[in-house]
Parts: C-alpha cells; sequence; structure tokens
C-alpha cells in the first residue's frame, strides 16, 4: 500500500510538474502572440524606372507596403514618404503618398541644379519609425548633371613625403587650360560644416586638399566658377579612401562551445567597405591549420573546426589583392551553450545544442522559431548532455528571416541564431510574352502577362513594369534591390547589404548557402525576450497614419502657456464653407486627424478661448523627419558620377533639350548666383498679411508716404490696378471696391482718409488670385492691407494676428503621367529625335481575375538590347520579379 501511495504520489507530482510547464509553456506564446499583434510589421518596396539619371530627368516609381513576414498588402498605413537625400545629407525632395490597397505611384523631378552624386532614395510609414531606421527602404540613385555643370571630374588620393592630398582635377568643357581660380570648400559632419578652407585651381584643373583628421572620412562640398562664370558645386566622398582591409568573425549562435565543433562565419571587407575575396586560415596554438575557406565575391563565407577550452587560435587572412593580416581570437570559453544549425534537407532543419559540461543539469529548455513574436514552432528538450538535437518540420514555415532561440526553463534566451526559411509557394506563377523576339525602330511591342495557377481562387495582382534602352546606360540591376531583397532581406536585416538581389536566383529561388552566410554575419531584426514585458506595456509612439494630420497649440498671447477648452475650427480656403472643429485637451494641444489633402492647399486655423475670445497665439506642430542612417548605404556612395556615367548623360542631355523645344520639358535655371542690386520694398514684420509679409502684388513702404496730408493722398494713382471713387479704392478688374484690413481688423473701405500716413509702416495690394483667394468672399475685390507703426500689434513681437493663423502643409503629392509617343500614322505623340533612356514606365498593371493583364509600347529610334523588369505582389502576398532582355535592331 505505501508503496502504491508513494507511486501515485510521484505521478500526481509528475502530473502538477507537466501542468505548471504546460501554462507557463502557453503564457510565454501569449505574451509573444500580444506583441505580435500589437506590433505588426509594415514594410515598404519601391520600384523605379532605373537607378542612374541625369538632373533634369523624372524619377518614376511604384510603391508595395505588405505587413508581417506573410507579406500581405497592408492596409494598416495609409499614408508613406519618399525622400530624396543627397551625398551632404540633405532632402532634396520629399513626397508623401496616398497607399490604396497597399499600393501607390508618384514621381521626382530632379532639378538642373542638383549636384552631381550619389543619392539615397529612402521611404517609410508613420508606423515604421517605431523601429529602427535600418529598416526603411533605401536605394542608392546615381544622379549626374551635364545640363547646369557640364564639368567631368575625377579624385584620387595621392601621398607627398610625409602628407596626404585630396587631388581633384576638373576636365574644362572647352578643352583648353582653365584660368586661375579660387575653390572654397566645405568639411562636412551630417548637415553640419565643422571646417573651410580655400584653394588654388590649377591651369590643369587640380587642386589638392591636405588630408586632417578634420576631413578624414568626411564628405568635401565644393564651390567654384565653371568657364561660364556660372557656379559649378561638386561634393566628394573620402571615404572611399580608407587604407585597410578587413576581417571579422562570427560564432554560430553567438558563442563558441569549447571541445566542440563550431562553425565560424567571416566577412572581410575592402577599404571602401565592400567585399573582397580572401583566403582564410583557422591556425591552432601549435601552428597547425585547424581550418581553411575561401569567401565568395561578397567577402563571406563560413567553416566548421573543432575549438580547445582555454586555448588561443589565430586568424591568418591573404586577401585577393595580396595584402595579409593575422588576428587573434578570443579565449575559447570553459563555459557556453549554443546552437548550430543544419538546413540542408527540403523538408525539416535541424538545430542541435551544444552545451559545456558545467552547464550540463537536465534543466528544461526550449526551441522556439518565431518572427517579431510570431510563433511557428516549439518544442522542449532537456540539458541533460552535450549535444541535445531538436527536429524542425518545414511544412508550415512561411519565406523570410526567421529567429531561431534556445530558451532556459523561465524562457530567456540563451543562444540565437537567425535563418532563412524559403518556400516556392511564396512566389508568383507567371507567364509573360512579348508578341516578337526582336523589334525594329519605332516598332510596337506588345507584352502579355498571365499570373497565378488555374486553381487558385483569387488572382489578381499588382504590378509595375519598365523598360529601359541599355545601349548607353549601365547599372547592375540584377544584383541591386528589388521587390524580393526589400521584402524578405531589408526588411529584417541590419545594416548595409551588398548586392542584395544577389541571394536570389532568376527563377525567385535562393542560394542558400551565400544567403545563410550573410545571417551569420549581419544583425537582424529580433524581438528583446529579456524585456517581453516592457515591451508589451509601451505604447507605440508613432501611430499608424490613415491620413495627414494638422496639429499644435492654443496659447496665451505672447506666453508658452496652453489654453485647455479652447475652441479651434481648421477651414480650407478652397471653400470657406468647408471647416471642422475640435476642441484643445488640458495642455492646449489640438489636432486635426485623417485628412487628405493635396500638396500646396492653404488652410485657415480659427481658435478662440473658454470665452470666445479670439486673443490667443495658434503654434502649429512642424513634422520631423527621422534622423538619415549615413551608414546603411555608405559604400555605395561615389564620386565623380559625370565621369561614371557620361555616355548616359551626354545622350539624355542631347534627347531632354529636343523635349525643352518643344515645350514637353521645362528647365530649371541656376540663378542663386545672380546679384541683385535693386531691393523689392519690404513690408512689415507685423503685416497681418493671411499670405505671410511681403506676399502681395504691390508694397508701399513707409518713406513713399512721407510727403502726403493723407493716405488716400499718397495711394491714389500709386497703386497698379487701383483707382479711388468717392475715397473708395476701386480693382480695375471688374470696377469693384476692395477690401481694407488694418492691423488685422477689417474696416470700411473709405476709411483710408481718415489715416495718418505717418503713422503707417507698410501697405500691401493683393489683387492676384493666389493672394486673394486665402480672403474667400472677402478678398473678391482684391485686398489692401495696413500695417501701422503703432497700436496693440506693434508691441507684439508675432506678426500674425490673434486666434487666426494662415498655413500650407505639406500634403499629399498628385503624380503626373509618363509621356508615352505612340508612332501610329494618325498619332501626334511624337518625337523627332527619340533618344529616350527610358522607354516606358508601366506603374499600374492590375491582373484580372483570370491572372492576365497587358500593355504596349513604342520602341525608339536607337537600337541595341533592351531590358524589360516587372515586379508585383497579389492579395496572398505572393512575390514577382522577372527580367526580360529583347533585341532591337
Amino acid at each position: 500500500m505505501k508503496k502504491l501511495l508513494a507511486l501515485i504520489g510521484v505521478l500526481g507530482l509528475a502530473s502538477f510538474l507537466f501542468q505548471a510547464s504546460a501554462q507557463s509553456t502557453d503564457a510565454f506564446q501569449t505574451k509573444m502572440t500580444q506583441i505580435a499583434d500589437k506590433f505588426p510589421q509594415e514594410k515598404l518596396h519601391i520600384q523605379t524606372d532605373r537607378n542612374n539619371y541625369g538632373a533634369g530627368e523624372t524619377i518614376w516609381y511604384k510603391m508595395y507596403s505588405t505587413i508581417d513576414i506573410a507579406n500581405k498588402i497592408s492596409v494598416l498605413s495609409n499614408v508613406a514618404y519618399v525622400e530624396l537625400i543627397s551625398p551632404s545629407g540633405e532632402v532634396t525632395s520629399q513626397k508623401i503618398n496616398s497607399l490604396f490597397s497597399g499600393v501607390a505611384v508618384g514621381d521626382i523631378t530632379l532639378s538642373d541644379t542638383l549636384v552631381e552624386g550619389s543619392y539615397r532614395m529612402r521611404a517609410y510609414t508613420n508606423w515604421m519609425r517605431n523601429s529602427s531606421s535600418d529598416y526603411y527602404f533605401e536605394k542608392v540613385l546615381n544622379i549626374g548633371n551635364l545640363r547646369a555643370d557640364n564639368i567631368i571630374s575625377s579624385t584620387q588620393l595621392i601621398s607627398e613625403g610625409e602628407n596626404e592630398y585630396y587631388l581633384l582635377q576638373f576636365k574644362n568643357p572647352n578643352n583648353a587650360e582653365w584660368k586661375k581660380s579660387s575653390v572654397s570648400y566645405a568639411v562636412l559632419n551630417g548637415e553640419e560644416v565643422i571646417d573651410r578652407g580655400r584653394e588654388t585651381m590649377q591651369p590643369d584643373g587640380t587642386i589638392k586638399i591636405k588630408v586632417t583628421d578634420k576631413n578624414r572620412g568626411k564628405p568635401i562640398s565644393l564651390r567654384f566658377k565653371n568657364v561660364d562664370e556660372s557656379t559649378v558645386k561638386k561634393l566628394i566622398n573620402t571615404n572611399i579612401f580608407n587604407k585597410e582591409n578587413s576581417v571579422q568573425y562570427f560564432p554560430e549562435g553567438g558563442q563558441i562551445v569549447g571541445n566542440e565543433v563550431n562553425r565560424i562565419a567571416f566577412k572581410t571587407l575592402n577599404p571602401k567597405g565592400l567585399g573582397i575575396k580572401a583566403q582564410i586560415t583557422i591556425v591552432t596554438p601549435n601552428g597547425e591549420t585547424a581550418a581553411t575557406l575561401e569567401t565568395n565575391e561578397l567577402g563571406m563565407g563560413s567553416v566548421s573546426s573543432y575549438f580547445a577550452t582555454g586555448e588561443k587560435f589565430k586568424i591568418v587572412t591573404k586577401f585577393e589583392d595580396g595584402t595579409e593580416q593575422t588576428m587573434d581570437m578570443s579565449d575559447i570559453p570553459t563555459s557556453s551553450i549554443s546552437i548550430a544549425l543544419n538546413n540542408t534537407n527540403p523538408d525539416k532543419f535541424f538545430v542541435q545544442a551544444n552545451i559545456s559540461e558545467d552547464r550540463i543539469n537536465s534543466e528544461e529548455i526550449y526551441l522556439a522559431v518565431q518572427h517579431l513574436g510570431t510563433i511557428f514552432y516549439m518544442s522542449k528538450n532537456k540539458a541533460n548532455k552535450t549535444n541535445v538535437l531538436f527536429t524542425v518540420p518545414k511544412e508550415n514555415l512561411p519565406t523570410g528571416v526567421l529567429t531561431v532561440s534556445l530558451l532556459n526553463k523561465d524562457f530567456l534566451p540563451i543562444s540565437e541564431r537567425p535563418m532563412f526559411n524559403y518556400s516556392a509557394s511564396s512566389l508568383m506563377q507567371n507567364e509573360i510574352k512579348l508578341d516578337k523576339q526582336s523589334y525594329g525602330l519605332r516598332e510596337k511591342v506588345n507584352t502579355e502577362i498571365e499570373v497565378g495557377n488555374p486553381g487558385d481562387s483569387l488572382r489578381y495582382a499588382a504590378m509595375s513594369a519598365s523598360v529601359v534602352n541599355m545601349k548607353n546606360y549601365k547599372d547592375d540591376v540584377p544584383n541591386s534591390v528589388s521587390i524580393l531583397s526589400s521584402l524578405y532581406l531589408n526588411a529584417d536585416i541590419k545594416g548595409f547589404i551588398e548586392k542584395p538581389s544577389f541571394y536570389f536566383n532568376e527563377d525567385g529561388t535562393i542560394k542558400a548557402t551565400d544567403l545563410d552566410n550573410l545571417l551569420l554575419t549581419q544583425g537582424w531584426r529580433k524581438i528583446n525576450l529579456n524585456k517581453l514585458d516592457s515591451i508589451d506595456a509601451s505604447t507605440p509612439k508613432y501611430p499608424a497614419e490613415k491620413g495627414l494630420t494638422i496639429s499644435g497649440n492654443i496659447n496665451k498671447v505672447g506666453r508658452k502657456t496652453g489654453i485647455p477648452n479652447s475652441k479651434v475650427q481648421l477651414i480650407s480656403t478652397n471653400n470657406f464653407m468647408d471647416f471642422i472643429d475640435t476642441v484643445t485637451n488640458s495642455e492646449g494641444h489640438f489636432s486635426f486627424d485623417n485628412l487628405l489633402f493635396p500638396d500646396s492647399v492653404k488652410f485657415l486655423i480659427s481658435a478662440r478661448n473658454q470665452k470666445g475670445k479670439n486673443f490667443v497665439d495658434i503654434i502649429e506642430d512642424k513634422p520631423v523627419r527621422p534622423e538619415i542612417n549615413f551608414d546603411k548605404s555608405a559604400p555605395l556612395i561615389l564620386n565623380d558620377i559625370n565621369k561614371l556615367n557620361e555616355d548616359q548623360l551626354l545622350a539624355n542631355k542631347k534627347f531632354y533639350d529636343q523635349l525643352e523645344r518643344k515645350g514637353i520639358m521645362d528647365k530649371v535655371f541656376q540663378i542663386e548666383e545672380v546679384t541683385v542690386r535693386a531691393q523689392r520694398p519690404k513690408a512689415s514684420e507685423r503685416s497681418s498679411n493671411l499670405n505671410g509679409p511681403g506676399n502681395a502684388d504691390q508694397i508701399i513702404t513707409a518713406e513713399e508716404l512721407s510727403t502726403c496730408a493723407t493716405l488716400e493722398m499718397c495711394l491714389n494713382g500709386r497703386l497698379m490696378g487701383v483707382f479711388f471713387q468717392n475715397g473708395v479704392p476701386m480693382n480695375t478688374r471688374g470696377n469693384v471696391p476692395m477690401q481694407v484690413v488694418i492691423d488685422g481688423m477689417y474696416v470700411e473701405s473709405d476709411m483710408l482718409s481718415m489715416i495718418n500716413p505717418q503713422d503707417v509702416q507698410s501697405v500691401e495690394v493683393l489683387r492676384n488670385t493666389n493672394y486673394t483667394a486665402i480672403y474667400g468672399s472677402f478678398g473678391g475685390g482684391g485686398v489692401i492691407i495696413i500695417t501701422s507703426k503703432t497700436g496693440r500689434d506693434a508691441q507684439r513681437s508675432s506678426f500674425q494676428p490673434t486666434g487666426i493663423l494662415s498655413i500650407t502643409p505639406k500634403g499629399i503629392s498628385i503624380s503626373k503621367e509618363f509621356y508615352k509617343p505612340v508612332y501610329d500614322v494618325s498619332s501626334d505623340k511624337q518625337f523627332q529625335n527619340d533618344l529616350r533612356t527610358t522607354i516606358h514606365w508601366e506603374a499600374g498593371i492590375v491582373a484580372d481575375k483570370d491572372g492576365k493583364a497587358k500593355f504596349d509600347f513604342f520602341t525608339s529610334d536607337e537600337a541595341g538590347t533592351y531590358r524589360m523588369i516587372i515586379e508585383g505582389i497579389d492579395f496572398q502576398g505572393k512575390i514577382l520579379r522577372k527580367i526580360i532582355n529583347f533585341d532591337v535592331k
């Protein structure tokens, strides 16, 4: 009986422990699920028509937004931001796109005055700002300038004695010697200037800038006069002149386990931060070879080797350029746990936990395969021997970067590593047909697309296509940013990824070994399992935007104290009957959310305090852009883009000169160096002009009013388009009376004769609809704004009248239409000399319920190889990328 009771007790304890373990596992999984639901991962990809451009051209793009690892089309955010960032870190253009069913189209016109260089194109949603900028969309576009800048430059690093110099040479556009002139330069740190200098350009076009601690590795901006006296700007990236190759090593699972076989990954980089091939040897303390490997063309590789506890190993690296380095490995630890992964089986993968002798304690350990909280597989075992094996089936695993975590009994991480799982079902089945194998000049090309399988319930898909003539154009598109690399890699991997599409074959399958080496040598996006409670309790700082927001504060006049419960109106100047109301919170803050309006629309914000008085200050919240991650694409920031892409830029310049003559394309002239001797009369800074002081058709200053007895006498005959009738100013357009505003107060028009001109600081006349529209019905006949030298407004530092504020917030960008020449007999959409680089851009391809779509275009006047790239995504998250080359003869 006692033995039976003892057995029952043991079984009861085992049952209790099992239930407790199950409850703990359930609690952990529940917590992870809550975090995954609360912080979904939003991703962006942008397809552009090409990667290299010239100033004055247009970047055409299509944006795709997806959610989580399954890449379903995102409906989380309806607004996305696209920015073009210069090599010096200036945001030269920002577009706000409205996402409809996860897609948007847009364009960026490149000013003629852009400085040549490598520009970052980045995109993000407000929600994505809750995570690191490592996971924003980003690609580098090389933009040359032979329109306003016809100088071809070359840059190199030279040594003279003990000193080093940046040697720059500028090719004279007339192939003549340069006049001896001065070149000014500024050393930049982000957008901050940290040093300035000036050097003399020699007749052969060379200048030398001495390398110092201040300018080493920093961008240097240069300015000098061209032969036609126009100002030329150049920017050089000195980061490319680092001196030494480098090597790093990364143990699988984060640490080496002594007296075990461990896999070690390596990354070898050249001075520019790009991969370089190398032969690597791991050497034992006795000088024997423990293991050897050769890195791939991107400088990555891995090898397994036995490491004895407490011993010191060396790494000998022989780089492809002939240089050699030797480095010491860290001491092999005596106490550690790590994981090793085998992913060669198509149906399952194996994870082995390697445990040092002192860590064998028979406690439970767990293996979790998850992505940002979504757990796809979990199992447990006991740490009762040096090698504990887990087998994970792949059947239900998605395509993408997954985190493999080894957890202790308290579900805290012991060892982690990323892995890439691939499933062919994640790719969109497709058949793309051209109606011919090759084409003639100005011949029509018909393209038919069919995606999905006949048995699919849904075959709808959104796609975009670009066609480029490769005659004068060169890039590395097969290896550069693509929809595959954006959604599968960039959204989860930290830092710079060289040639991100290198890891995918033409059919979308992966290069498994190269991809695994990438993951072993890079950081990745993951949840901090040590801080699950704090993550779950946190609130996202940046909400997902369903529309645009206009917000600010209502304060006491001249003070920073907010006024609670103030009534605020947002009024559209397009229709003064169109307005919305809100009330400020306890701190005086107001917000109008979920707005959708086009760019350049003006609004009025009107506010009153609790007593209904408008004696309040309105302070608009200004948008704050996320900081620029200069390190992310640093190795791709090149010098001398005009020289690198000279053939393309010359061809484009010839073609766009034709467009300008036909009026299809505008030219932006460089006018920043023009010195204007005569100054426009200046309006008072205290002007109540809702357009802002000085934004008027005509301005009369106090100096011009000093000789008249009355203001009416001073103004009669001086105001363009205005005449006086019985003391009332009348607009010659329609002979209607004009509204008079004195220090923000709307008064009767005949009051001008009662004003002493000696008391007037400025008079502004608004007749153009660009200025009068903001006044609604009051501005129908034009407006005369008078700002006095005295009165309440004169004592206030703000020129804005109380209780009202005019704003022009950044709105949704309106995309223009890609110009598509048609060479049918009856068409008038033709070029005289068709020398296009981008032959066609089709942003709105939509496959119907049967998965079918089509588009057409015409070839140009230049023969050669044309390249078509089609990208897209369907409603199931399946991805398409296809590159097709065809000949034009």
